[in-house]
């Protein structure tokens, strides 16, 4: 019988797994909170899980290299999303305490385009983090990848929304997950991001 203490063991496979999720989840925390860097810090999170998934390790140097090497082009897409999306909840402030004709309506606009920011968002930083190529190749290939494939980006758009709604909905849940989302849980999100939006990109990948 093997030792479950054994470094091939399934155990000790799964605890090393472990510890490159927590060592990603707490490079991409640290890198964040500059604010302006957290797209850069995204994208080199979504380069490093990309080599755990093909068994590499999860190192610092692996993850801080994807930073320096995106750290221009996501920085730009982040502080445009940040701009777009200060923009959208400063117009619902000053519609919200307006009362005129369509204000529901104009409500439901501001909504559906805060919704379509956070669903490009889903996509932009994958495409960052494997397909290089210029800025505006990458908006327009995330935007077309986004609208052929909804299902699959609604299912990546609701996961990423997850610690959100239940910050606003169950905020004694999400305190009661808060250690899981230091440790952890913010690379397992972007895993399974990975595991949906790997399928969208499959047929552009080389054949080998």
């Amino acid at each position: 019988m093997k030792n479950a203490f054994s470094p091939d063991s399934k155990f000790m496979i799964f605890c090393g797994k472990l510890v490159d999720l927590v060592r990603v989840n707490l490079l991409w925390l640290l890198c964040c909170l500059p604010v302006f860097t957290a797209g850069a810090a995204t994208t080199a999170m979504m380069s490093t899980l990309y080599a755990f998934r093909a068994g590499e390790k999860c190192s610092g140097r692996v993850f801080f290299r994807a930073f320096r090497r995106s750290f221009g082009k996501a920085t730009a897409l982040w502080l445009l999303s940040l701009l777009l999306g200060c923009m959208l909840a400063l117009d619902y402030v000053i519609v919200a305490y307006l009362d005129f004709p369509g204000r529901m309506a104009v409500i439901v606009l501001i909504f559906f385009v805060a919704f379509a920011l956070v669903l490009f968002s889903g996509m932009i930083y994958p495409v960052v983090s494997q397909f290089p190529a210029s800025l505006r190749e990458m908006t327009v290939n995330a935007v077309l990848l986004c609208l052929a494939n909804l299902p699959k980006m609604l299912l990546v758009t609701a996961m990423n929304l997850l610690p959100l709604l239940l910050l606003l909905l169950l905020p004694q849940v999400f305190l009661l997950l808060g250690f899981l989302w230091l440790t952890c849980g913010f690379s397992l999100v972007a895993l399974y991001d990975i595991q949906v939006i790997e399928k969208i990109f499959a047929p552009f990948r080389p054949v080998v």
